[in-house]
């Protein structure tokens, strides 16, 4: 093949070794010999032009590659000598498939000159406008003239492609162009649309941000008792975070935050061009504000639908809220593992520190979580954590953000201390001081508002009358007291009403109740509602949700009534002897007897009630008669008619405690023995701030354990009251109470019901007024002969007692009357002012009113009384 071959007509080189094809700047006219080399395979070819063979003529009729594209006006490859742009275009994908034979004649022609031309891939330039291609925004492509070889011809697609310019067939040209052209058409363009929705959607989105804070429940010091949440967010303001801590997430998270506008565009484009060559999610570009946006969404898939919808959102808060803002809301609610939502709750349960007490390392491991909480979690992956730990420390060391001194054995140190179980949670972590009052508090703020989500609204803040120290001595009080209990089986379990049924006795655990009241303002100083751990299948609150008859615990009520009303005294003498009553056809429908069955004959007030008299107590229900019992019952209990229809039962053996009453409802009643004779409507919540700030309930406003009481009311005159605690004093001391090693001042009644099925001590002093119920939740299980109320309750309010005097957590303060009763000594024997022929006297205390007016005139003699004794033993 003669060399001027591989030059076609119009101006294309074609290689006879690889058969690529290149079109030449310029045809070759002056008289000479010129090397040609393939841009492709780097073959050189020679090509001799004659002075005879290049004519004007010819030149004419064949025409230059530059008359060509003058002609048609179109752009065409033009070569600059010295210019290199093999970086911006390929030619192998346009090569020719003609192979063309190599004429080896001409590789021996001897040649006296060289004229080398060196075939380049070239600009593209118009003649029109002088500006390379990228300048112009109109351009004409040039094509291939020829029709594709046969073999190119096997798809509509080869054929297309083959046609196409060669700076589309580059690959590192294609690539990124596509990534653009996706860009643009994919992002720009629904962007906008979504950004407009997004600022629509956003006050919706951003209440998101209030929402599962915890609700915290504080003693009256402002001490945190419990934490209400399902989901727990932080609530810690920006200026209380170290400003180390903030300087490290910044660093690992988004260095950039403070200078970019809530989307970094150069590394969105870096990863979407790496997802698209992998035709996957494989990188992400987030920042600080789209982690926000993500978590407002509530979508943590790996897609683009997500990151498009992410980005959006993340300008949209931008133009809302500011940089600080923005960050405050990030580190309180980004999820860092195990639960835990924010880097406030996150350093509690890694560490059990607050954020102010932790250290660089342990700054680095929240920092690391972020991303990808469950992988690095130093529980679950602690290889995965090391090494990302690692990284972090190299770079901040690199930056100088901290010294260099972490050591992968500094690191691998530090990983020892972790001790936590791999599948931990915050909620196995959770503190509460106590449960009981934490379900009851839950109850009170779903009642506030039947419609709201109390764990998607959260903040609420309550302030309660608790005093943690003493709610936190309780429940250990009480377990251990009821394990002493069973390990000296001090009871035992009897069933005593219906049919046994052992898959529920085997259930049944030895309760406990115990609740504390302040009789000057009837604040709830603690409340513990069960013996047995606080669970899932034990939450009932015994201490204000259960109604149990209180037996003798309930004589004081009685005796304080008829004392009000001046029909006895400490010194009326009654008859303490069998009692039967009997219908209109003479049957015995009722004979209530004493504990043991023991009778003493004609006895004092004073020593009925110390004794716990049961004929005594029917006797005093008589001289009341049934209306002035519901008229005092009505005082303590019922003050609501309804409510007393539905509990109060017109018959005598209420002196005997037959009504059901609650552990809260005696406390409060035996408190007004110890303040002047004054009940105040209990209250354990002060008052309940929502997470404005607002006030959104009152116990001026409110009866919160739904008692249809008033907020204050007098059931006796506080000379009554002065009387009765001087009585209760005596009936406390012989109750067992002293067994604990209690010592200070108190006025109680025990009570034991029948059957030994319920057993109480209700005992008061000024600032302390306390109910303490032990039993069985099925009332047919009593606890045998050893369940009595002075030996299980009243030791109980002992231990309790001591152990808050000996804290001072409750002061110890004389109570006070405003209308005082008086002492009087008097005959023991008559109960009259003391005469003649009295010998033992006793000092007595009487109502202003009721101090006895008659002397003494009877014989004494010892003969009589001890007869009188032994006819009713």
């Amino acid at each position: 093949m003669n060399s001027v071959d591989y030059i076609t007509p119009h101006g294309s080189f074609v290689c006879p070794k690889c058969g690529s094809r290149s079109k030449l700047s310029k045809l070759p006219t002056e008289p000479g010999v010129y090397k040609i080399t393939c841009y492709s395979c780097k073959h050189q070819v020679l090509h001799k032009v004659e002075a005879e063979v290049v004519e004007k003529k010819e030149v004419s009729e064949t025409k230059t590659a530059v008359e060509i594209f003058e002609t048609a006006k179109t752009p065409t490859f033009s070569f600059e000598e010295g210019v290199d742009t093999d970086s911006l275009i390929n030619l192998d994908d346009i090569a020719s498939e003609v192979k063309i034979p190599v004429d080896d004649s001409l590789t021996n022609y001897p040649f006296e000159e060289e004229k080398v031309l060196e075939v380049k891939p070239a600009i593209v330039k118009s003649k029109a406008i002088d500006k390379p291609l990228w300048e112009v925004k109109k351009v004409a492509v040039p094509v291939n003239e020829t029709p594709p070889p046969k073999e190119l011809k096997k798809s509509k697609l080869d054929t297309m492609l083959y046609y196409l310019p060669p700076i589309v067939k580059n690959k590192f040209v294609v690539l990124p162009s596509l990534a653009i052209i996706l860009f643009l058409l994919f992002t720009i363009i629904p962007f906008s649309i979504a950004y407009k929705e997004a600022k629509e959607q956003l006050p919706g989105l951003l209440l998101e941000l209030g929402k599962n804070k915890p609700s915290k429940i504080l003693d009256r010091n402002g001490e945190i008792i419990s934490e209400i949440f399902q989901k727990k967010t932080g609530s810690t303001k920006l200026k209380e975070y170290p400003p180390a801590l903030i300087e490290i997430i910044l660093n690992v998270e988004d260095k950039n935050f403070y200078s970019h506008k809530g989307i970094d565009l150069l590394a969105m484009f870096r990863a979407t061009y790496i997802n698209l060559i992998n035709f996957r999610y494989n990188q992400g570009a987030s920042t600080i504000t789209q982690q926000l946006a993500r978590i407002l969404i509530d979508d943590r898939r790996k897609s683009i639908s997500r990151k498009f919808k992410e980005a959006s959102v993340a300008l949209a808060i931008e133009s809302e809220m500011t940089k600080d803002q923005i960050l405050e809301a990030y580190l309180n609610q980004v999820y860092l593992g195990h639960g835990a939502f924010g880097m406030e709750n996150a350093s509690l349960y890694y560490f059990n520190k607050n954020l102010q007490a932790l250290n660089v390392m342990e700054m680095v491991v929240l920092s690391s979580l972020a991303s990808a909480p469950n992988k690095y979690s130093p529980f679950k992956n602690p290889e995965k954590s090391k090494k990302r730990i690692k990284q972090i420390l190299t770079s901040l060391v690199n930056k100088k953000i901290i010294s260099n001194d972490y050591s992968s054995e500094v690191v691998d140190k530090f990983f020892s201390t972790l001790k936590e179980p791999p599948y931990s949670t915050v909620f196995g972590g959770r503190y509460d001081a106590a449960p009981y009052v934490t379900e009851h508090v839950r109850e009170i703020l779903k009642s506030i508002d039947q419609s709201i989500n109390i764990y998607d609204i959260g903040g609420y803040t309550i302030q309660t009358t608790l005093i943690k120290q003493a709610q936190e001595i309780i429940p250990y009080e009480v377990k251990k007291h009821l394990d002493e209990i069973k390990k000296r089986n001090k009871v035992r379990k009897v069933k005593v009403k219906g049919k046994f049924d052992k898959l529920v006795a085997e259930k049944l655990e030895l309760q406990a109740a115990i609740i504390g009241i302040d009789p000057r303002n009837g604040e709830v100083l603690f409340m513990h509602g069960g013996g047995s751990e606080f669970t899932s299948e034990n939450q009932f609150n015994r201490a204000i949700q259960m109604r149990r008859q209180t037996g003798s615990a309930i004589k004081p009520v009685i005796y304080s009534a008829a004392i009000d009303l001046g029909l006895i005294d400490p010194a009326t003498r009654m008859l303490d002897a069998p009692i039967v009553f009997k219908n209109s056809k003479g049957a015995v429908i009722w004979s209530p007897d004493n504990f043991g069955q023991v009778y003493e004959g004609e006895i004092s007030i004073r020593e009925a009630l110390l004794k716990s008299k049961n004929t005594i107590a029917v006797q005093i229900g008589e001289k009341l008669g049934i209306h002035n019992i519901e008229k005092y019952f009505t005082k303590y209990f019922f003050f609501d008619p309804t409510e007393r229809a539905k509990r109060f039962r017109a018959d005598l053996s209420v002196s005997l405690g037959s009504l059901e009453i609650s552990p809260l409802e005696m406390a409060s009643a035996f408190s007004n023995f110890a303040n002047d004779g004054v009940i105040h409507r209990p209250h354990l919540i002060k008052k309940i701030l929502n997470k404005e700030g607002k006030q959104i309930f009152n116990y001026l406003e409110t009866d919160e354990f739904g008692l249809k009481v008033p907020l204050e009311r007098r059931v006796v005159e506080s000379d009554t009251a002065e009387v009765m605690a001087s009585l209760m004093k005596g009936s406390a001391g012989a109750s067992g109470l002293r067994s604990s090693g209690y010592t200070g001042e108190v006025i109680g009644k025990t009570g034991t019901t029948n059957d030994y099925i319920d057993a109480w001590f209700v005992g008061a002093k000024a600032r302390l007024s306390m109910a303490i119920w032990i039993g069985y939740d099925d009332p047919t299980y009593g606890m045998g002969n050893g369940g009595m109320g002075a030996s299980l309750a009243a030791p109980l309010w002992g231990k309790v007692g001591k152990k808050l005097a000996e804290t001072k957590l409750v002061n110890d303060e004389k109570m006070v009357f405003s209308k005082r009763a008086s002492w009087t000594t008097i005959c023991e024997e008559s109960g009259l002012l003391v005469g003649n022929e009295c010998k033992d006297t006793i000092s007595e205390i009487f109502r202003g009113h009721q101090k006895p007016k008659e002397v003494c005139k009877i014989t004494h003699g010892q003969q009589g009384k001890e007869m009188l004794k032994k006819i009713f033993q």
